[in-house]
């Protein structure tokens, strides 16, 4: 058993040193999940992988991200109106006819509609 932790300690260690880049997901979004379907949990996880580690903002097209996902682009525009509904982002378009930026959010149990007196 040692050895199998061992192995996953190494792998996120390779993986950081790699410095390629990654999308933390922090503790509070396993109460957000029960509100989003799967295709916009992993819309979620799509934009935090392309999105700039400063700032959080995501510039791919619509279109681009359907084609990533093999769905249409009215698909990815349900899943994304879930994530702004949950204000896990936010959707800008600076010009006219341009690609709109997607700024992710911070989130937390602020951010979580009720659980019908259910515990966080």
């Amino acid at each position: 058993m040692d050895s199998k932790n061992n192995y996953y300690s190494d792998w996120r260690k390779e993986q950081f040193y790699k410095n390629e880049g990654f999308f933390p997901v922090f503790n509070d979004f396993r109460y957000l999940m029960r509100f989003l379907s799967p295709g916009a949990i992993s819309l979620y996880i799509y934009l935090g992988l392309h999105s700039n580690y400063k700032t959080g903002e995501v510039f791919h097209s619509l279109g681009k991200i359907a084609i990533y996902f093999g769905k249409s682009t009215r698909t990815i525009s349900n899943w994304m109106k879930e994530l702004e509904e949950l204000n896990l982002i936010k959707r800008e378009q600076f010009e006219v006819n341009k690609v709109s930026h997607t700024f992710l959010q911070p989130y937390s149990t602020n951010n979580i509609p009720s659980f019908n007196g259910e515990d966080k």
